[in-house]
């Protein structure tokens, strides 16, 4: 058995996660993160041009946010929390709220974090950094309104409760009664998702190729 340790909890991070599972079941996985909860918390571009993403056994159920036959946007933060939750299902032990201090050469890493005064240490095999978000210093601005009639831009996508998800780096490209606003950095809102889903595909492929040789 391999332990592996995935220092993020980014969607780039449960991706990842979920693909060593599928190529290397037997292996002990840990993701390490220092938020209090697993999505829910911040947004980022859920803008989607096929669906489904991922495997079915990688979700564990979206409700009524899960995407109809129209939809070209998911709310990202749901889907991570429920991707979260079925990889923690699949046996992945998560750390919230903690924080890694030093990694060894010998893989372990030290932490501090999961409670007021708690602190240790774990002996890893295998381990990925998947840093959340891109290199790109490119600003965007987002929301999400109910116009009465969508009218999606280049930079947009309908939900599955029929409001539209936006990003402009400008000035809106629509005038509208925002419920909720966002900030973004990266290249295109538009390729985002299944970006950090690709990355975390090879960066899963990658790393069970080295414990199989």
């Amino acid at each position: 058995m391999a332990r592996v340790g995935i220092l993020s909890g980014s969607l780039e991070g449960i991706v990842t996660g979920h693909k060593v599972l599928d190529l290397f079941p037997e292996a002990e996985l840990h993701l390490i993160t220092e938020s209090a909860e697993m999505g829910l918390l911040g947004e980022g571009p859920g803008i989607f041009s096929r669906w489904p993403l991922v495997p079915e056994h990688w979700v564990s159920g979206l409700g009524a946010q899960t995407p109809g036959d129209t939809s070209t946007a998911v709310r990202r933060s749901w889907l991570e929390k429920a991707m979260a939750t079925a990889l923690a299902s699949r046996g992945c032990t998560i750390h919230l709220r903690t924080r890694v201090t030093e990694r060894g050469e010998n893989g372990r890493v030290s932490f501090v974090g999961a409670g007021l005064a708690g602190k240790g240490s774990i002996e890893f095999d295998k381990i990925v950094e998947a840093t959340p978000g891109s290199n790109s210093s490119k600003s965007w601005e987002g929301g999400v309104c109910f116009p009465d009639e969508p009218s999606p831009t280049q930079y947009s996508g309908i939900r599955t409760d029929g409001s539209l998800e936006v990003w402009w780096c400008e000035s809106p490209p629509i005038s509208a009664t925002w419920i909720q606003r966002m900030t973004w950095l990266g290249e295109d809102p538009t390729i985002a998702l299944q970006r950090d889903i690709d990355r975390g595909i090879l960066s899963a492929e990658a790393l069970v190729d080295t414990i199989i040789q």
